[in-house]
C-alpha cells in the first residue's frame, strides 16, 4: 500500500508569457554585427539601453512609439484578466541585438535603471528567439542537492537555472529582482537575435 503525500512549492516566482497579437507589424531588417553597450557591461552586444533614441537607424521614432503602445495595451489586457493594477507606464524601453559570441552577463533590473523602482520587467522576443536564462540567487538550496536530483519530482525546486521556452512574438514578464542572462548562440552568426526589453512602473 502506497503512502498518500503531496509536495507544496512555497513562494513561487511569477513569470507571465503573453502572445503578442501585433507581432506581425514589427519586422526589422538584419543588421551587421556591432558592439555597442553602456560602460560597465561586460559581454558584447548591440543595445540602446536605457531607451531607444529618437534618431535610431533601426527603429524609427514612429515605429518605437507604436510598439510601446501595442506592448502596453496587451499587458494591460492581461493584467485586467489577472486583477492586477493597470495604471502602467514605462521607465525604460530599449532593444538588444545579438550575433555570435554576443550575450549578456547575469544581471537584474534593480538599482541601475533610474530612480523609479520597476513594477515588472519584460522582454519582447522579436526575431530569431532563444530563451533567457533565469538564475536563483539563494544558494542555500544546495544543501538539498544530491546526485540524480534533476531526475526527481523535486527538480523544479532544486534547479539553479530555468530557461522558459519562447518563440518569436512572445512577451515574457518577470519580477525586476530576478537575475537573468543571455547566452551566445552559434545560430546567430548569420541571423541576429533581436529583443525589446523594458521596465514598467505604477503610475499615480
Amino acid at each position: 500500500m502506497s503512502t498518500n503525500f503531496e509536495t507544496l512549492g512555497l513562494f513561487p516566482v511569477p513569470i507571465i508569457r503573453i502572445k503578442f497579437k501585433d507581432h506581425y507589424k514589427y519586422n526589422f531588417p538584419e543588421v551587421e554585427k556591432r558592439d555597442k553597450k553602456p560602460s560597465g557591461w561586460k559581454i558584447p552586444l548591440n543595445t540602446t539601453f536605457p531607451n531607444i533614441p529618437d534618431d535610431d537607424l533601426i527603429v524609427p521614432t514612429t515605429v518605437r512609439d507604436s510598439l510601446m503602445r501595442d506592448v502596453k495595451d496587451v499587458i494591460v489586457d492581461v493584467f485586467e484578466q489577472l486583477n492586477l493594477p493597470t495604471n502602467l507606464g514605462y521607465s525604460n524601453f530599449w532593444y538588444n541585438i545579438y550575433h555570435d559570441n554576443q550575450g549578456q552577463e547575469s544581471h537584474d533590473h534593480i538599482g541601475s535603471v533610474g530612480s523609479l523602482l520597476p513594477f515588472w520587467s519584460g522582454v519582447y522576443y522579436n526575431k530569431n528567439s532563444t530563451p533567457t536564462t533565469f538564475h536563483r540567487d539563494d544558494g542555500t538550496y544546495r544543501t538539498q542537492l544530491f546526485h540524480g536530483a534533476e531526475s526527481t519530482s523535486l527538480a523544479p525546486c532544486l534547479s539553479p537555472n530555468v530557461s522558459p521556452s519562447v518563440e518569436d512574438g512572445d512577451i515574457l514578464l518577470f519580477p525586476p529582482y530576478l537575475t537573468h542572462s543571455v547566452e551566445s548562440k552559434p545560430q546567430h552568426k548569420n541571423s541576429m537575435r533581436m529583443t525589446f526589453s523594458f521596465n514598467i512602473t505604477l503610475q499615480s
